[in-house]
């Protein structure tokens, strides 16, 4: 099989699940390649993965620093108002229309002549990649969307439109369906229970994937005390380079210093942000970054921005959760764990020392939380493996009978 993957050239949109499975088709003998951006080279080269560059698909950093080419695309200049920690409704749909138009019409008229002379039998994309797709459908081939985002899913009823004008601009004709950019093979990568009942596909099926290998725990994780839960917090990197979130930093390590409890607080790789917190209390310990994957199996709780893939860990970790949710998926994946009672959703607009402890007193204090936490990772660890996806897909890619 000759597997296509496209995404955004955004780390955590590339490196957790669709280079995984780059790796995992080719040590099956499939030939595979990853097309996107010429700013991810030096990733994926890193993780020894077959890259297409598509020279006119701009960076992310080019698009951050660049206003004139962000208007070009129809992207906000800011996501958030002068004082505000949350993105209003109206720029994130600004932003979903913009990925699903011009971003959309510039990846798949990059993509076309390179997949025309690649002659891929499937190609799979990540739901906000919609080049792929366009692609996919004006050559006639198989596709599936690699779920990294279930919650972007919402997005799909809001720019139907946009995107059927970007499938007229390859002579294709529009189809007014929400859902059909899955309609061959939706691959989650959480259990079923995981999505509310209106966003499962009849083509949803879900999916185990390997955990890459990892470095072992250091050593000074390990003789953390033994006499308390441990907690870990982590904002991520990327949220906490938005305004106003590296303020959130002092409440949680104040919040954490009053539990009876020891604390790692991750600065996602930003070393400068522990000026402001001056000496943290004696149970809470600040670090530049944190070993995530491997540090939570071994922790009772786990403070998060909800992105899909730190929740994804937690889940996989048997790990309950406090929610303080940003900008994108984040705010549906928080209101998802605290309607499935895998942990509590907090609101960063008013944040306070008072609301961190109790939310993280009432998760550590009622059993529940990790029993349903740890059956949904039963669930997960219950799922066909990444083999099976490769089946699928080689199943998509066969003629019909």
């Amino acid at each position: 099989m000759r597997l296509l993957l496209t995404g955004q050239p955004i780390w955590s949109h590339l490196v957790p699940a669709l280079v995984p499975l780059a790796r995992a088709a080719r040590a099956a003998g499939h030939r595979v390649a990853l097309a996107t951006a010429g700013s991810m080279a030096g990733e994926l080269a890193a993780h020894g993965v077959d890259h297409l560059p598509l020279p006119g698909v701009p960076g992310q950093d080019e698009l951050r620093h660049d206003p004139a080419l962000a208007d070009r695309f129809g992207l906000p200049r800011q996501l958030m108002a002068p004082g505000s920690r949350t993105v209003d409704p109206g720029v994130w749909r600004q932003i979903a229309r913009a990925y699903a138009g011009p971003v959309a019409g510039c990846f798949a008229a990059e993509l076309l002549p390179v997949a025309r002379r690649w002659r891929p039998d499937v190609i799979v994309r990540e739901p906000a990649e919609y080049g792929g797709y366009l692609v996919a459908e004006r050559l006639g081939v198989p596709h599936a969307t690699l779920d990294i985002a279930p919650f972007a899913a919402l997005d799909l009823p809001l720019v139907t439109d946009v995107l059927d004008a970007q499938r007229a601009a390859l002579g294709l004709d529009p189809t007014g369906d929400p859902c059909h950019p899955f309609r061959y093979l939706r691959a989650g990568l959480l259990p079923e229970q995981w999505y509310p009942p209106a966003l499962r596909p009849p083509t949803g099926r879900s999916y185990r994937f390997p955990e890459p290998p990892g470095e072992p725990l250091p050593h000074r994780y390990a003789e953390l005390p033994a006499d308390r839960p441990l907690v870990l917090a982590s904002l991520g990197s990327l949220v906490l380079s938005l305004p106003g979130i590296a303020d959130l930093l002092p409440v949680l390590v104040a919040a954490l210093g009053e539990l009876p409890a020891t604390a790692v607080v991750a600065l996602g790789g930003r070393a400068d942000l522990a000026g402001r917190l001056g000496r943290p209390p004696a149970n809470v310990h600040v670090v530049p970054f944190a070993p995530q994957r491997a540090l939570l199996p071994g922790c009772e709780l786990f403070l998060t921005h909800a992105g899909f893939s730190s929740t994804r860990e937690a889940i996989a970790a048997g790990v309950p959760m406090v929610a303080l949710p940003v900008v994108a998926d984040q705010p549906p994946n928080a209101d998802r764990i605290a309607e499935l009672g895998l942990g509590v959703r907090l609101s960063i607009e008013g944040l306070t020392v008072a609301s961190v402890v109790d939310a993280c007193t009432a998760v550590l204090a009622d059993p529940g939380y990790r029993w349903r936490v740890r059956a949904m990772q039963r669930r997960l660890l219950a799922a066909p493996g990444i083999d099976q996806l490769l089946t699928d897909l080689a199943g998509l890619a066969a003629p019909a009978d």
